[in-house]
């Protein structure tokens, strides 16, 4: 593994996992897994014991994307707070369930209401994501999702007295968003832990193959050697061809400490 940024992930599809296994193995990759993301259309496909069966005994599986489609776990209206804290505790459990350290959520705040709202909004989640690291022992990263600046997560970071949960930045989120990558990193940068790598034009998340949008990728490195720490990453592209390439294009660049060939 390499010496900074140790975890390089990719997010398999469970129905092509033969050919995301040859891949991984080559390449010495981790698993997010993101098909959980939606628990109740799996659940209703009746093939929930089997993704469950196979991302547990594949010994990849370090983290896991939480369920993340109109998730509010701070909604104000009870019905859908609950409904939505359920869901992110399944996805606790299903984490759990595959041997996973980590699982990722989206912040989920509305990005243009602050104030009360924020407030209200930072106290809820935090009182909910420290109850989720004692309850399942795993490790919580928030994703700066639909967020347009850091100011919310920033907001939750300092309510938060865990260092259990810390924050999965997202550069191609935040690429597009209303202030530069390196205003993100300024601002959360002791509280980043993870990574979520994708490429865009700037404008939508178009989830490009590294080097393809208009990402800064040097800049973005440089950033994150300045935080000086171990990170986990995840190569977030739409198909197993276009990750190994994302893997090729960090290794040759040296970017994010994956430099040089796999170990």
């Amino acid at each position: 593994m390499t010496d900074k940024g140790s975890i390089i992930q990719v997010q398999p599809k469970f129905l092509f996992r033969e050919e995301w296994e040859i891949l991984a193995e080559a390449e010495d990759l981790r698993y997010e897994a993101l098909d959980f993301s939606m628990p109740p259309a799996l659940i209703e496909s009746g093939l929930f014991e089997e993704y469950l069966d196979w991302y547990s005994s594949c010994g990849r599986t370090f983290s896991l994307h939480g369920f993340f489609m109109d998730v509010n776990p701070a909604c104000s209206d009870p019905g859908i707070r609950d409904l939505s804290r359920s869901r992110c505790r399944k996805s606790c459990e299903t984490a759990v369930a595959c041997g996973a350290k980590n699982v990722v959520f989206h912040s989920s705040c509305f990005p243009f209401l602050r104030g009360i709202y924020l407030d209200a909004w930072a106290a809820r989640c935090a009182e909910f994501y420290q109850g989720l690291t004692e309850e399942f022992d795993i490790n919580i990263y928030i994703e700066n999702s639909p967020d347009i600046d850091a100011g919310p997560i920033k907001t939750l970071m300092k309510r938060i007295d865990d260092k259990r949960i810390g924050v999965c930045l997202d550069i191609g989120h935040a690429h597009y968003s209303n202030i530069p990558v390196s205003q993100w990193f300024e601002e959360l940068g002791e509280w980043i832990g993870y990574l979520h790598l994708s490429d865009n034009m700037g404008k939508y998340d178009d989830h490009l193959p590294l080097g393809d949008g208009t990402i800064d990728w040097e800049e973005a490195d440089r950033l994150w050697r300045g935080l000086d720490r171990d990170t986990v990453l995840t190569i977030e592209v739409s198909s197993m061809v276009t990750a190994g390439y994302a893997v090729r294009f960090l290794r040759n660049n040296d970017y994010f400490g994956c430099g040089g060939e796999k170990p």
